[in-house]
């Protein structure tokens, strides 16, 4: 029985039935219509409610928004109204559909799989209203369907037919298609269902009913029972029916029967109407289920076995047999099934399994099924299914190789990769030749052909993923467009077809130039030229253009080249080519084309540049020939007996011969013509001066001309013309400017020649010109010199002029011939010169006499090329004098080498200034082992005047000197003066060394016992000077030269200066300090580089040490590491033997440091203090690493100990004694070292007085003596006792340090891991700080660094302070800081609420209470270093928000939070306040006075628990404030009014605290009189928590209605006050005019 089903009903939307509700739609496209506000019907309320008392506009601006918010409300309606309609409709329609598709398919079992199969027709047309979609303008599915007639009830009928078709791979579908593409045949499984499509469509009878319009009242038959009788007869069939129903055998009833078998897997019906209710669905129950219900093949190969299994399972109540038959495909086989018993009946939840297999012979897909048969009436199909993912390749359909010339061969490589998921095997082969009976034959070559393509490789194979390249060649045999198809075959039996195109064409040019000529009649041409270019006539040698353009009517390149040859001129009979040997190269280079070769572009325009270049006066005739290089040969005519021809590589190129230009050219000679011809210049025109002409050269050519003046340089005269060069241009002149220069006086006569560049005859120009020269005159006539000394020179001045407008080259000099032997005593500077025009100069006169005389001469001045003069000279010539007052000198007590100074004196014999000179070289027998120097050493001596000389002797030799003489020489004198020099055994030098603090005399024997000690408390990085003094014992100078013996140092960079005297800011202060100890540190860097550990500097090393002098020599130490250092000074001084003096020092320290805190120069051995913070007990340990770095070059190792310091420790010292080595070497398999085996730590506490006694010490003392003696061949100690101070108590827990041995590389560093592990704490404990250290203990293990003999020494293990370490950390229970944002003092969280806002306005203007919630925020902080595990909860009415979402309410608590170290967290808390909160604690407020502030207090606690049970608490406080109502008067009377008359009094309501709403009533009988103005309203104080009040004026009016007095109380509620507020109204009404008249008198208030 169809049920219509109910359209309230929700239902997934489908495909076929989408919701109708597309706003979204809307507002996403009309953004600015559906996403503005619309003015709400709350809005529209107040202007209209502010009408009244507006103006015009406002009150008809309100009737029209009235109008249409009224409109808009009907629009809506209806739109509800056919959105419901077509909700209705689609429901029923839906419902309809589905009942039909199930009467479809109930008999046809499992079909999921060909649903979509089934079509059902569409029930929506006949369920919608039509004529209410067109009334509302949308479309009906009537005007898109076509007109049908309202489907008739009828039996649904069905045929199912499934008949599998096997697939042969191996078969090709030779029938053309619409595409002209062969397609492979592939496998499937064939479907044909056929049904009724109009069986079930008439059911919908309650819709007819309802569709008023096409409905009419069925009459009424004849005899036709009534509805009592039918429902009596039906009454009697069921009970028939009841008879027969019989409890039946479950095994041979089928599952649908009501009694049947009951399926194990679907619910059983509970009675018989919930039975008849089910669906045909429902009803029919499966009775063996297949597993899996598909049987697919998803990955397989040709010729491999594939083998699965299916089992199908009982689902009923009883057992059943069962039989599968095989499938219809060859390639799929089923087996003997295996039961779970011998009979073959399989019982309830019991299966039974068959093996099927799968031999494919291609990879093509295959479809099949298998059909079980059981009792029941229908089949199980289970579906069989092979699917392989195909290859996808990347290749386009249309293969497009462009265009080549016929007869050529292109090639064109195309990428193709696979993309898809699957490997596959490809073949390509002409679309003519497939299908093809064998596959393999195909792919014997590498190329398939199908001419003029060829496609390469025919046959290959990808892997996903896999790329290769599809080789195509064109070679076209004809000038069209070709294209063949191919066919892509793949071995999973897939065919694709492609298309590959291209056009072949044949050489096409075309001359487009627009200068183009034709020979004259009658005139010789070449027989074979196609084209005729001209060029006019010109000149030899001169350069004509024309361009020539060739267009390339071809798509592709041509390779050309250029060749000019001699013109045919025999002429040829028709059709016949001129052989080769009659075709000549050009002789000649007149004609000239560029370029000569390149490339011709595609179907474009090529230009090339003639160039016409004659070289002689003749005519010229040639032809340009275009060649056209690599052009394939024609194609020979196919082959009629094969099809298809192999593809030829190597065809054949040639070049040829595209297209012949002859070109002409004739010549003619240069006219050139000069104005004026000739240039004469009248008069004299002086020498030495440039003169100018100017004259001109015309050029009648046809071409501009090169020209080149010949100057004339004589050696007198100079002709030129300027420009020298240039050019003239056809027909025009040139200005030139002819330049004379000349050199002496006389007449010149001469001509030019001018060079024309390739012309056979210079061009000549005749000149003629006069020249005169300069006069120079002396101002004196005669030059007296007077008195002049011998041999010293004297000059006199003399004036030259020049009296002409030339330059004067002039010559003057001595007359008079000089004899043979005899010196010029004569001279002029200059001699010789030139004076500019009319100008004047000086020249001197030297006299030099050569003995005493009386001199007279005559000197001539020559003029060149012009008049000169003489001069007279005269001079009175004498000589000087000058001996010395004391000729011999004696030096005595003279050291060797040092000088000793003596004085002599000259003196001057004559009136003559004479000038002196002292000879550097000494004379005599002994001059070679001294020296001498003079002072002054050179002079003038006036006239009669003495000098006294100073003279320094210095002796070299160790003896007496007595054969020595200087020499001084006079100028004028014909002999030196001589001085006789004597010395008498000359001392040696003495050098004495020692301390500034030794007092000790050099001459003091203790003074030889000489040690440079540095001392023993030599800290590391810190450099030590030690003085050491020189002293010069003689006046003799000597170089010292002082060195260390082993620790030296090899640095020549001076030491960096320290500090210094520039003002700077704080901030260049520390910058410069810092810079300061860079430098100075990789000073020190580069001291200690040889890695030795130690070094001395000497400063200065080496140096002169004067006479008498006591040099001070700073020794310096540095060191890097510890130990005594022993070395020796050697000092040298001059020729003296070396002097040894011993270094000595004890140096102490740590050379290594923490990266942490660098390197420090004091308490080297402290290192950082690890402070792991704070912990909360029993946590997970703390690891921090530490980086040691190693400056030194020696490789240190490291042993730690780490000692835990209690507070009550009263220990001082602690006793080590130690066995063999105190740190072994860890073994380096095991990774870890053993402790000491017989080490033990005995512990002494001191007394009061401090005395205590140590063996080991004593002993130590004892021997250090012989241990020093033995050197570092000194055996180890056997047992060893230390005293140290007490360090505490040696543990690894809490502290740790891993490894404990570690070597720190030189020059490097290594990581520790200092660790620390929480404690545990008591409960009564509160927290615990842990104090402890560790101590590194370094030793050496290389030999060599231990110990060097002679001269360094080094402590290791418990000799040496070991470096410290402190760590110190705290365990403290878990604990949150809380920080209030705003009040921080308040010891308490603070809520402040109104409980006003508890009332809402409903939609319909009614109150509402409701809740709300005063949230406040507070923040959590974690101050210390882990992370805390906490949860928080408290009680009503307070909550705790986390994420904007409710974590905990009433009592129950919240998930656990994590809070990083130094983080927050941000927590809110939420007030709820509610309406029976408030009834609770009005009911313990005690009664207040009326115009007391009222408030409710709630206290609550929000309790952190966290992870180790702790607890912190956090207080809560919420004040809620209440209303708190107040009339001004509790009694109002309105007196005696007459009937009908109103009457009015004003009472005021007050309000304080919280808002809230009210409403007054009046509840006596009287009440209708009196009324009250407004009745009710909200009160809303301007300070809610203040003591300032809300007012409202309130109206109340009396209006009689009869003769008699009126009482009433008005009562004023308010929802959340509980007392209402009562008002007495009384009043009187009378119909006496006196009686009100007295009224008015009396009082009103009562």
């Amino acid at each position: 029985m169809y049920v219509d089903p109910s359209t309230s009903a929700h239902r997934l939307a489908s495909g076929k039935t989408q919701d109708i509700s597309n706003c979204h739609v809307l507002r996403s496209v009309f953004q600015d219509v559906y996403s503005n506000d619309i003015t709400g019907e709350t809005r529209l309320s107040n202007i209209v409610k502010t009408k009244n008392g507006r103006d015009d506009f406002h009150c008809r601006h309100a009737e029209e928004l009235q109008q249409a918010f009224f409109e808009y409300n009907q629009c809506m309606k209806e739109t509800e109204k056919v959105k419901d309609h077509l909700i209705q409709a689609r429901a029923q329609a839906a419902a309809k559909e589905k009942f039909a598709f199930e009467r479809m398919t109930e008999n046809l079992g499992d079909i999921s799989e060909y649903q979509d199969l089934f079509i059902v027709k569409s029930a929506f047309p006949w369920c919608v209203d039509e004529n209410l979609l067109k009334e509302n303008d949308l479309i009906s599915p009537q005007d898109y369907i076509p007109a049908q007639e309202p489907p008739t009830r009828a039996e649904d009928k069905y045929n199912l037919a499934i008949k599998p078709s096997n697939s042969c791979t191996t078969s090709m579908l030779k029938k053309p298609q619409s595409d002209d593409l062969t397609k492979l045949a592939t496998s499937g499984l064939a479907h044909s269902l056929t049904f009724d499509s109009t069986s079930d469509i008439q059911r919908g009878k309650s819709y007819l009913k309802k569709n008023i319009t096409q409905t009419k009242p069925r009459p009424k038959w004849k005899a036709e029972p009534s509805a009592a009788d039918r429902s009596e007869g039906v009454k009697e069939v069921q009970k028939l029916k009841d008879r027969q129903n019989f409890l039946r055998n479950p095994r041979f009833l089928p599952p649908t029967a009501e009694q049947g078998g009951a399926s194990l897997i679907q619910p059983r019906g509970r009675g018989k109407t919930e039975h008849r209710s089910k669906t045909s669905e429902e009803q029919s129950s499966s009775v063996f289920v297949a597993k899996p219900s598909v049987l697919s093949f998803t990955d397989y190969k040709v010729g491999h076995i594939y083998e699965t299994t299916l089992e199908l399972r009982n689902v009923t109540s009883s057992s059943r047999p069962i039989r599968v038959l095989p499938p219809n495909s060859p390639y799929f086989s089923i087996g003997l099934g295996r039961f779970p018993s011998e009979e073959g009946v399989i019982a309830p939840g019991m299966s039974c399994k068959y093996s099927l297999r799968f031999t494919p012979d291609s990879l093509s897909d295959y479809k099949d099924f298998l059909v079980v048969e059981t009792q029941a009436e229908e089949v199980l199909l289970v579906p069989i299914q092979a699917e392989r993912p195909p290859p996808i390749l990347t290749l386009p359909r249309v293969l497009d190789c462009g265009y080549c010339l016929v007869g050529g061969l292109k090639y064109v490589e195309f990428l193709c990769q696979n993309v898809g998921r699957s490997a596959g095997t490809f073949c390509i082969v002409p679309k003519s030749q497939w299908p093809f009976s064998n596959l393999r034959s195909l792919s014997r070559t590498y190329f398939s052909e199908q001419p003029p393509f060829a496609v390469g490789p025919s046959l290959f194979q990808l892997e996903p993923g896999d790329t290769t390249v599809v080789e195509v060649v064109f070679f076209p045999t004809a000038a069209q467009k070709s294209q063949q198809t191919y066919t892509f075959v793949c071995d999973n039996c897939q065919v694709k077809d492609f298309s590959i195109q291209g056009e072949g064409q044949l050489v096409a040019l075309e001359f487009v130039s627009a200068e183009k000529e034709l020979p004259e009649v009658g005139e010789v041409h070449d027989v074979t030229a196609e084209q005729y270019v001209r060029f006019g006539a010109c000149n030899p040698h001169s350069v004509l253009h024309k361009t020539l353009v060739i267009r390339n009517n071809v798509h592709l390149d041509l390779p050309f080249q250029w060749q000019i040859r001699q013109p045919n001129l025999c002429p040829q009979p028709p059709g016949e080519i001129p052989e080769p040997s009659q075709i000549h190269a050009a002789t000649d280079d007149a004609f000239q084309i560029s370029p000569v070769t390149g490339l011709l572009p595609p179907c474009q325009d090529q230009e090339f540049l003639l160039t016409f270049c004659p070289n002689e006066l003749k005519d010229y005739h040639s032809v340009c020939r275009l060649v056209l290089r690599d052009v394939p040969d024609p194609p020979s005519e196919p082959s009629e007996s094969s099809i298809f021809q192999p593809v030829e590589t190597d065809s054949q190129l040639c070049s040829v011969i595209a297209m012949e230009i002859e070109v002409k050219g004739s010549t003619e000679p240069y006219q050139i013509l000069l104005e004026p011809y000739a240039i004469i210049i009248p008069g004299e025109i002086f020498v030495c001066t440039t003169t100018r002409r100017q004259f001109k050269m015309w050029n009648h050519s046809k071409t501009f001309i090169l020209f080149q003046w010949e100057n004339l340089k004589s050696s007198c005269h100079r002709i030129e013309v300027e420009p020298p060069t240039g050019r003239i241009e056809e027909n025009e002149c040139f200005d030139f400017d002819l330049i004379l220069f000349g050199g002496k006086p006389e007449k010149l006569r001469t001509n030019l020649i001018c060079n024309i560049e390739h012309h056979h005859q210079p061009v000549t120009l005749p000149v003629e010109v006069s020249f005169k020269g300069p006069t120079v005159t002396l101002v004196v006539p005669s030059v007296d010199f007077g008195l002049v000394r011998l041999g010293e020179p004297t000059h006199r001045s003399v004036e030259l002029t020049n009296t002409t407008q030339l330059e004067a080259f002039w010559t003057l000099m001595e007359r008079v011939e000089q004899r043979e032997g005899q010196v010029t005593q004569i001279s002029v500077e200059p001699c010789c010169g030139m004076l500019p025009p009319l100008s004047s100069c000086s020249v001197d006169v030297i006299f030099r006499p050569q003995f005493c005389q009386q001199f007279k001469a005559e000197l001539e001045l020559h003029v060149e090329n012009g008049q000169g003069c003489h001069l007279w000279i005269q001079a009175d010539v004498q000589s000087p004098q000058v001996c010395l007052l004391k000729c011999n000198l004696t030096f005595n007590e003279i050291y060797l080498g040092v000088p000793k100074s003596a004085s002599v004196t000259l003196f001057n014999q004559t009136a003559l200034p004479t000038k002196f000179s002292w000879m550097s070289q000494l004379h005599g027998k002994h001059s070679s082992f001294c020296s001498a120097s003079f002072v002054p050493d050179s002079g003038v001596l006036e006239p009669n005047a003495s000098l006294e000389v100073t003279v320094e002797f210095t002796s070299h030799a160790d003896m007496e000197l007595t054969e020595v003489a200087a020499l001084c020489e006079v100028e004028g004198m014909n002999l030196p003066l001589l001085l006789g020099i004597a010395a008498s055994n000359p001392k040696k030098l003495r050098v004495s060394y020692s301390l500034p603090s030794d007092g000790f005399p050099p001459s003091d024997p203790r003074a030889s016992a000489l040690v440079l000690d540095f001392g023993d408390d030599v800290m590391l990085k810190r450099p030590v000077t030690r003085q050491l003094l020189i002293t010069n014992q003689t006046a003799i100078a000597a170089l010292y030269v002082m060195e260390v013996e082993h620790f030296t140092c090899s640095v020549s960079n001076a030491e960096p200066e320290q500090g210094c005297s520039k003002v700077r800011t704080k901030l260049q202060t520390i910058k410069a300090e810092k810079l300061e100890a860079k430098t100075r540190e990789e000073f020190v860097n580069q001291l200690l580089a040889d890695g030795r550990g130690a070094a001395f500097r000497v400063v200065p090393d080496s140096g002169p040490l004067g006479p008498f002098e006591t040099q001070t020599v700073a020794v310096t130490a540095f060191a890097d590491m510890w130990g005594e250092y022993s070395d020796n000074l050697i000092c040298k001084v001059g020729d003296l033997e070396a002097e040894v003096i011993p270094l000595r020092m004890a140096v102490g320290g740590c050379p290594l440091y923490f990266q942490v805190t660098g390197p420090r120069t004091d308490d080297q051995f402290q290192g950082p203090i690890i402070r792991f913070g704070t912990h909360i007990p029993g946590g997970d340990t703390v690891s921090r690493p530490l980086r040691i770095n190693n400056p030194s070059s020696f490789d240190i190792r490291l042993d730690w100990e780490t000692y835990n310091i209690g507070k009550d420790d009263r220990k001082l010292v602690d006793v080590v004694l130690a066995f063999g080595d105190p740190f072994p070497l860890k073994d380096a398999d095991v990774g870890k070292k053993t402790r000491r085996p017989f080490e033990r730590n005995a512990q002494i506490m001191l007394g009061s007085d401090g005395t205590s006694c140590s063996t080991g010490e004593q002993e130590e003392d004892d021997g250090r003596d012989a241990e020093e003696k033995e050197g570092c061949r000194a055996k180890e100690k056997l047992v060893s006792v230390h005293i140290r101070p007490n360090m505490g108590n040696l543990s690894d827990y809490p502290f740790c340090i891993t490894p404990q041995q570690i070597v720190i590389p030189a020059k490097s560093g290594a990581t520790i891991h200092v660790s620390f592990t929480p404690l545990t704490l008591s409960e009564s404990a509160t927290d615990s700080r842990c104090s402890g250290l560790a101590l590194g203990f370094m030793s050496l293990d290389s030999k060599t660094a231990a110990c060097v003999p002679g001269k360094v020494r080094r402590a290791q293990g418990l000799e040496l302070q070991p470096v410290r370490m402190d760590l110190q950390a705290a365990v403290k229970p878990a604990a949150l800081l809380v920080e209030m944002q705003e009040e921080e003092e308040a010891e308490a969280l603070e809520f402040e609420a109104s409980a006003g806002d508890l009332l809402k306005v409903g939609s319909h203007k009614e109150l509402v209470v409701g809740e709300f919630d005063v949230v406040r925020t507070f923040r959590l902080r974690n101050t210390s270093e882990v992370a805390v595990r906490f949860r928080m909860e408290t009680r009503p009415p307070f909550s705790v928000f986390k994420a904007k979402q409710k974590v905990c309410s009433s009592s129950t608590s919240a998930g656990t939070l994590v809070l990083q170290p130094r983080d927050t967290m941000q927590v809110k808390v939420a007030f709820h306040p509610t309406v029976h909160l408030i009834n609770q604690a009005e009911e313990k407020i005690p009664p207040d006075s009326e115009k007391a502030l009222k408030k409710l207090t709630f206290k609550q606690n929000l309790q952190i628990h966290y992870s180790n049970n702790s607890l912190q608490i956090v207080p809560l406080c919420a004040h809620l404030f209440l209303s708190t109502l107040s009339l001004s008067t509790d009694r109002l009377s309105f007196g005696v009014c007459s009937v009908g008359e109103t009457k009015s009094r004003e009472t005021t309501l007050s309000c304080r605290g919280s808002h809230t709403y009210w409403m007054s009533t009046a509840n006596s009988r009287d009440g209708h009189v009196f009324k009250v103005t407004p009745d009710s309203g909200l009160l809303r104080p301007e300070e809610p928590h203040g003591t300032c009040s809300s007012k409202q004026h309130l109206q109340i009016s009396f209006t009689p209605s009869e003769d008699r007095e009126f009482r009433a109380v008005l009562r004023i509620q308010a929802p959340l006050v509980k007392t209402p507020l009562t008002l007495e109204l009384r009043g009187t009404g009378t119909l006496d005019v006196k009686s009100r008249c007295v009224s008015e008198l009396s009082p009103v208030s009562i």
